[in-house]
């Protein structure tokens, strides 16, 4: 009888705590103007704050372009879009191996997008791994025979006007490719 009593007592026990921890967490995750920091209030129990992207939701993607020149000293090729495509499916939910690369080099042109928005100075970005990572997919995409590259990062505002659509973020000095080592000290 008496452990009826402790099995029910610690059975309401839990579910009133998951019960507090679910609304707890709610509140946590308001919109932040009616956000307050609930964590005094649970006893040092941890709440997840879940933002996702919120309060500065995805409006822009980033496009990687590249142009070269050719081995006959010819003028530079065309701007043309490297930008790795992402395949979207039903299994790329359960199973996505392949986003890592493009992740990577999209988290790069993000992060060279932010040092550039900062004014941040061009001798320090080339020197950064951000820059290299994007100065290394821009060199895979090139000819092998070429010269000389340049890579430019556009921000595209596909919601946008037609004449705001687009926007430069960064453009790389042409960079020799005539080294062995493919550029790379070059590059930075």
């Amino acid at each position: 009888m008496l452990s009826d009593r402790i099995r029910g007592a610690a059975g309401a026990f839990a579910v009133g705590a998951l019960a507090t921890h679910l609304v707890a967490t709610v509140l946590q995750n308001t919109p932040d103007s009616y956000n307050q920091d609930l964590r005094k209030f649970t006893g040092g129990w941890p709440l997840p704050g879940w933002r996702f992207f919120a309060p500065n939701p995805g409006v822009q993607n980033v496009h990687l372009l590249v142009r070269e020149t050719t081995p006959d000293g010819g003028a530079a090729t065309p701007w043309r879009d490297v930008t790795p495509g992402v395949e979207h499916g039903w299994k790329q939910v359960l199973w996505n191996p392949g986003s890592r690369g493009p992740k990577a080099l999209f988290d790069a042109m993000q992060q060279l997008s932010v040092m550039s928005s900062n004014q941040a100075d061009f001798t320090w970005v080339t020197r950064s791994l951000p820059y290299r990572l994007v100065f290394s997919a821009s060199r895979a995409a090139v000819a092998a025979d070429a010269r000389a590259l340049q890579f430019l990062l556009m921000n595209v505002f596909p919601s946008a006007p037609p004449e705001h659509r687009m926007k430069p973020i960064l453009t790389s000095e042409w960079i020799a490719l005539d080294s062995p080592a493919g550029g790379a000290e070059a590059a930075g």
